[in-house]
């Protein structure tokens, strides 16, 4: 009975995965699946839930388990993601992320090449993602500040659309709560898993999505022709409206990364800063110049409580979701499922490379099945330092994967929001959005995993 107990486990995964796919509410299938698990561990003979502080009766562990995680979580990387979002929700308040954009898509206007100008879009906009953590707000703005330029230029209205909903293909730290996560657990400062690894790897990434994007929306123009060109009037009034704000809140998104660059042990060891900390100092000194520019003391409070407000947020969207992720992969370990993969992949010669890639590849499937890889990539990342320890190496290469699967291959995704929305402004089907997002996204995943494989 004993050695079945982990293949029931797989069930109670495989069921789990179900779930999220047909889009039930993923924090209660995740707890429930953890509580699955957790039972099926102790049937299994695993003596004890916890190693200290337990409640005295295995039934109430159970609970007092997903307590000891909970805390644990919003002390460390709960709470760098709590703060990361109420910033990030305090500069769109204020509208300095929004002037951001508009101020950085100015050169943009001297390109005078259709598919030149796709290209540049596409890098533009990615690198917009280091400050801007939203698909869908970020694709939004794009179709606000550059869409009108790109469709000046002579691009078809499908194509420029099909570039601005692919643009956040990596989610970067320290402003992303999932890259957060990735870094805490394979033990890396927020900003050197952004130098060392991410950055790395998204130069080549990038520069292969945005050639694919100018092959693939060049021979589908040929083919299916440009289309309609869209009335652009009610789009230059809205950046005109952006544009009203002043020109240096610009500054303000990407202070915090300035600061953090500079105060770090890898550069100016006397002084380091945490990501909350830099958070929390650039959230004040942008209040201050609002206060200075606004002149209104009341109105200029009210907006600086976006930044509570949307630490509120983000602990029902994300915070509370990484509680249950970890209580699940908790399940995972007891259970005997994560023994199980990694004898699995031994039996078959898979290193941990080709384990990452495997990961990556799951977290890829679940990400185009529901539209969002973060239930996918929470859950299953925190089996990553076990994996990591037994197959003797560091984990970072795994991690780099199943990140970046969970955030590029969102828009190869009909059910996901950025392909929706922009679809519906672009007046077409999210299928057909999806049939010139697809290959520039697996070309992308295919650079992704081959650098990191080669070089990580």
């Amino acid at each position: 009975m004993t050695d079945m107990i982990p293949w029931l486990g797989v069930i109670v995964l495989v069921l789990t995965g179900w779930a999220i796919v047909k889009k039930y509410q993923v924090n209660m299938v995740l707890f429930i699946g953890g509580l699955l698990l957790n039972v099926l561990a102790l049937f299994g003979g695993l003596d004890a839930l916890m190693t200290k502080g337990s409640t005295g009766f295995i039934g109430f562990d159970l609970f007092e388990l997903l307590k000891s995680i909970s805390t644990s979580q919003v002390a460390g990387v709960g709470f760098i993601i709590l703060i990361s979002g109420g910033f990030a929700s305090y500069m769109q308040a204020i509208g300095a992320s929004d002037r951001f954009v508009t101020v950085c898509a100015k050169p943009l206007s001297f390109i005078k090449n259709p598919y030149l100008i796709l290209a540049a879009v596409f890098i533009f906009g990615h690198c917009l993602s280091l400050v801007i953590t939203s698909a869908a707000g970020l694709a939004m703005l794009m179709v606000v500040t550059v869409y009108p330029l790109i469709i000046r230029v002579g691009c078809s209205p499908l194509a420029a659309a099909a570039v601005v909903a692919s643009v956040l293909a990596i989610g970067y730290a320290p402003a992303s709560g999932t890259a957060n996560l990735a870094a805490q657990l394979v033990h890396l400062e927020p900003i050197e898993y952004l130098v060392r690894y991410q950055l790395p790897m998204a130069v080549p990434t990038i520069i292969a999505m945005a050639i694919a994007h100018v092959v693939v929306q060049y021979y589908f123009d040929k083919k299916e022709g440009t289309g309609e060109v869209a009335d652009l009037t009610e789009l230059e009034t809205k950046r005109k409206t952006l544009e009203k704000t002043p020109a240096f809140y610009a500054i303000f998104p990407i202070m915090p990364i300035v600061f953090l660059l500079i105060f770090n042990k890898m550069v100016y060891k006397s002084v380091t800063l945490s990501v909350p900390t830099a958070m929390f100092i650039c959230w004040f000194i942008a209040f201050i110049f609002d206060l200075l520019m606004r002149r209104n003391v009341k109105e200029s409070f009210d907006l600086s409580f976006a930044m509570f407000k949307g630490m509120g947020n983000i602990l029902t969207s994300t915070v509370g979701l990484i509680f249950v992720a970890a209580f699940f992969a908790k399940g995972l370990q007891n259970v005997g499922i994560v023994d199980l993969l990694i004898d699995s992949a031994q039996g078959i010669g898979l290193n941990s490379t080709g384990m990452g890639v495997v990961l990556s590849a799951i977290i890829g499937l679940v990400t185009v099945l529901t539209g969002s890889g973060v239930a996918a990539f929470t859950s299953l990342a925190h089996i990553v330092p076990d994996v990591a320890q037994a197959m003797g190496v560091d984990g970072i290469s795994m991690m780099v994967m199943m990140h970046t699967a969970a955030e590029m291959l969102r828009a190869m995704s009909p059910v996901a929001g950025v392909i929706i929305i922009v679809a519906g402004f672009a007046k077409v089907n999210p299928l057909t959005m999806v049939k010139r997002t697809a290959i520039p996204c697996l070309v992308g995943y295919v650079v992704m995993l081959t650098f990191v494989g080669l070089f990580f």
